[in-house]
């Protein structure tokens, strides 16, 4: 109870709007039925629990291990306490860097939360859309059988359709009540978040107001639908080699250049270092004295900052091609920059046997 009152307290924190519209949508998408303002208030306290133990753990390496000490920087504040004022120190770097870490701790994790409620309403989607062209075949057999529409449906919700069955059945039993089959069935791309599925229940509920030979219908439905997901898999197959190629660049070959570009400027400030101090106009090397103002350490983070970008880009461009949404690639970022990081890291160590400092 303690648990669900904070949880219902935190939800305030966000617009009633969003969520009675919004996120109460997007929950029925993802077959949720609880309350939504004790999932959203949920989150958002885990996600303030964490924020706050990032904030504190970066705070704790200021003051436990010296992390971002910056004596310039701080700046003490007098407290009229007492008969003595009460001095503080405060350290504005690592407050300034402890707050920007709880912040984008707490991002992080409300992001993870509502991508994992997208790939759950996405996932729904997609399994609903596989089986649906079988779905409508054994529908329309039932109808040439004999049956009615009503009980038709109602034969052809068998567990191996998954979600789909499971919102029929819904449908069935809400229609047994005071609402028509028609409008109950209508009401499955509120639950369902499918393109293929809504247009296929707009059309068949005009069919039933208008009359019509349903199980033609239904049939040229299932056909359409087989034909449409067959050009998909044809074309995700047919840019499976841009996938790949975009895959090899980020991955590997990316990576490897800037270990290289590291590892030459660790030899040139080398070289640098020695000449420095050596008889440059005798050897004609002038311009190797001259100090280089970019550092590796430099040139490393710099690395590592679009080593990130390109993981990033690259895992939205491979969703758009593979799946055709942008967000479904965002499963394969942490893989893509845990594998860029480890070619960067075993590329500088190859380089810096083969091609050691002089």
């Amino acid at each position: 109870m303690i648990l669900r009152g904070l949880a219902l307290r935190f939800s305030d924190f966000s617009s009633k709007k969003f969520r009675e519209q919004r996120l109460r949508k997007a929950l029925n998408y993802a077959a949720f039925e609880g309350d939504a303002d004790e999932w959203l208030g949920k989150r958002l306290l885990a996600a303030f629990l964490l924020g706050l133990a990032a904030f504190l753990l970066v705070y704790n390496a200021y003051r436990l291990l010296g992390f971002l000490y910056f004596p310039e920087y701080e700046f003490p504040l007098s407290l009229p306490l007492g008969r003595e004022p009460l001095v503080l120190i405060i350290p504005v770097i690592p407050l300034l860097a402890s707050l920007l870490a709880g912040l984008a701790c707490l991002a992080l994790v409300l992001l993870l939360y509502f991508l994992h409620l997208y790939y759950l309403i996405e996932g729904r989607a997609r399994m609903v859309e596989g089986v649906l062209p079988d779905f409508l075949l054994l529908v329309s057999s039932n109808i040439n059988a004999g049956m009615t529409p009503f009980h038709s449906f109602q034969a052809a919700a068998r567990p191996e359709f998954g979600p789909l069955s499971e919102e029929v059945r819904y449908a069935v039993s809400k229609s047994l009540g005071t609402t028509s089959f028609n409008q109950a069935l209508s009401e499955l791309s509120n639950r369902i978040k499918s393109d293929t599925l809504q247009g296929f229940v707009t059309f068949f509920s005009q069919a039933m107001k208008s009359g019509g030979r349903l199980s033609k219908l239904l049939e040229s439905s299932a056909f359409d639908i087989r034909q449409t997901q067959e050009l998909r898999k044809e074309l995700q197959s047919s840019t499976k080699m841009y996938v790949i190629f975009v895959v090899f660049i980020v991955m590997v070959a990316t990576p490897g250049l800037m270990a290289v570009s590291v590892q030459f400027l660790d030899m040139l400030q080398s070289i640098q270092s020695k000449t420095r101090n050596s008889a440059v106009n005798e050897t004609g090397l002038g311009f190797l004295a001259t100090s280089s103002e970019l550092s590796s350490d430099f040139m490393s983070q710099t690395a590592l900052l679009l080593l990130v970008g390109n993981a990033l880009l690259a895992s939205l461009f491979v969703g758009v091609l593979s799946m055709g949404k942008a967000k479904l690639g965002l499963k394969y970022f942490p893989g893509i920059l845990l594998v860029s990081f480890l070619v960067f890291a075993l590329a500088r160590a190859f380089l810096a046997v083969v091609l050691p400092l002089p």
